[in-house]
């Protein structure tokens, strides 16, 4: 049965979610080990995992939110709705558990998926429940939590004049940039063509049209590492170019002054045609929590925010640049790079090499 107060918290909801997990935990502890199977087993494990996963959660998060007592005291109505239904989910689920070690007898393997299950749910109820106290603290920017987090990481990059392409530098950078992405969300087939980003902390989605995996890389150095295809949690990257078509020249950025580096070369899921498409690291730092109830984010230009910085005319410092509004896609946000921030080309009079756009 549902039950509600006036004194619950972030904290102490997943307090109380966290000691019926204890409680799952020690159940199956004490119980008779002789007779158990692998069912018994994957169970227990289930719910150290579940424990694990919430406690790394909890530590991991409070430092993004002004440390953990402003965490735990957040009474944000939505978080509070999520975390008392969860709550009353886990109170039935290890019940079943006390029923189980009264009655004997084999336990449901059922239970392990609905332990996972009960996992997912509350690592992004605390991802949500984080990402609407920074949301709440932002004025100037309407990036949400786990875009900012890659975007810190994208700005951390940037200051680092050390980077080198003997060492691998830029590889590194973008192998990175993705980690920190596959941090924040996840990267799933959408339909039969597209392939969305949905963020752990604002569960907005972005959405790339027709395309077969995403590439690893920018474009720039599209002949550097490459990784076979994951499962659905982690990021599908993209498949080696083929041996029949021409191979992209890594060009380092120091090369290419002033150009934005957006671009990252994929194939097409419908005809397997390479096409170019914006690098997701790009997308996904500049994302924002979905408006109005939405379920796709809005993205904002992180150029035209550099732009911004700046008066429009040198001799004008009244006359400050204002970045265009949220793009409400992928693909908008793609077609206002290329009109307003074009990358150089990848092929010019000092290469001998083409690339196929």
């Amino acid at each position: 049965m549902s039950r509600s107060s006036a004194a619950d918290s972030v904290g102490s909801l997943l307090a109380e979610i966290a000691n019926f997990l204890v409680d799952g935990v020690r159940i199956l502890s004490l119980s008779d080990r002789r007779h158990w199977g692998q069912d018994e087993h994957e169970q227990l494990r289930a719910l150290e995992d579940a424990l694990d996963e919430a406690k790394k959660d909890f530590q991991g998060l409070a430092p993004l939110v002004n440390g953990q007592s402003h965490y735990e005291n957040d009474r944000s109505h939505d978080s509070l709705v999520a975390l008392r239904q969860l709550r009353n989910n886990f109170s039935a689920h290890i019940g079943c558990l006390k029923d189980w070690s009264r009655l004997g007898g084999p336990i449901d393997p059922a239970w392990v998926r609905d332990t996972q299950a009960l996992q997912r749910d509350l690592h992004r109820a605390q991802y949500r429940a984080a990402g609407r106290i920074f949301t709440s603290g932002q004025e100037s920017s309407t990036r949400c939590l786990g875009a900012f987090l890659v975007y810190r990481q994208q700005r951390a990059w940037r200051n680092r004049q050390e980077l080198s392409v003997e060492e691998g530098g830029y590889q590194r950078r973008h192998l990175e940039e993705l980690r920190v992405c596959n941090n924040v969300g996840s990267f799933h087939r959408h339909g039969e063509e597209d392939i969305a980003f949905i963020c752990d902390f604002c569960d907005g989605h972005l959405i790339w049209e027709d395309l077969d995996k995403m590439p690893s890389v920018r474009t720039a150095h599209d002949n550097s590492i490459w990784t076979s295809s994951p499962t659905a949690t982690t990021l599908p990257l993209a498949n080696p170019t083929p041996a029949n078509q021409p191979s992209p020249s890594p060009v380092p950025p120091a090369q290419r002054p002033g150009q934005p580096q957006w671009q990252a070369t994929g194939f097409s899921k419908s005809q397997y045609e390479q096409k170019q498409v914006v690098f997701a690291p790009v997308a996904i730092a500049n994302h924002s929590v979905p408006i109005g109830g939405g379920w796709q984010s809005f993205i904002t230009c992180p150029f035209c925010e550099d732009e911004a910085d700046g008066p429009r005319d040198k001799d004008d410092e009244e006359d400050v640049w204002q970045p265009e509004g949220l793009f409400e896609d992928v693909a908008s946000f793609q077609e206002h790079l290329e009109w307003q921030h074009p990358a150089l080309s990848a092929a010019t009079p000092a290469e001998s090499t083409c690339l196929v756009m």
